[in-house]
């Protein structure tokens, strides 16, 4: 009986030192290595779903999932994340231009637009897109929810210029995301 006991009490122990779960949006210096992120009051789920909009003759459509206690190393340490993944399709009169719907990002995160965060309860989130080749076009996206089934799509690319240096001059080093400001997408 003593052993069963002292065996409840290890196991106890063990398990009040698990891993710490904190909301989405805190503050990375305040919490300890290997804590978890989480979308604690699901303020990513209103953009999960299939969403459209057309701009300057393109029609873009957007898939957007959200992946759960994904591992990430910021700022030299390693933590775990929710997450929202977007993948879209550019089609301008009817053909394709761009589309990483088929694209799994695990070994090449070119052209992903992940979204870590989200202000004012999740009526905004900001989303990260890497670029396209040689990262031209990464910056900054920002989902503001206008309603239940719309939202404003801004994109504030940081680099769109080629280094002729590092960069080969074959490669299409078009940005076809739409950039603009308060473009409006509908849920399909």
């Amino acid at each position: 009986m003593k052993q069963l006991l002292l065996i409840l009490s290890i196991s106890l122990i063990i398990s009040c030192k698990g891993q710490q779960i904190v909301p989405i949006n805190s503050n990375i210096t305040t919490v300890p290595i290997n804590a978890y992120f989480k979308d604690t009051n699901n303020e990513f789920n209103p953009y999960i779903g299939t969403w459209t909009a057309t701009y300057q003759g393109k029609n873009i459509k957007l898939v957007i999932n959200k992946e759960e206690k994904v591992p990430i190393n910021l700022l030299g340490k390693n933590y775990f994340t929710d997450r929202l993944i977007v993948r879209y399709e550019i089609k301008t009169n009817g053909v394709v231009a761009q589309s990483t719907l088929g694209k799994d990002f695990t070994n090449d995160s070119s052209l992903s637009i992940e979204g870590l965060m989200t202000e004012d309860n999740g009526a905004v989130v900001t989303l990260i897109f890497s670029g396209g080749n040689c990262s031209i076009g990464n910056g900054l996206i920002k989902f503001k929810k206008i309603s239940a089934t719309q939202f404003y799509w801004n994109y504030y690319p940081g680099s769109a210029t080629l280094n002729d240096n590092m960069c080969p001059k074959n490669l299409d080093y078009t940005i076809y995301l739409p950039e603009t400001e308060n473009l409006v997408f509908t849920k399909q």
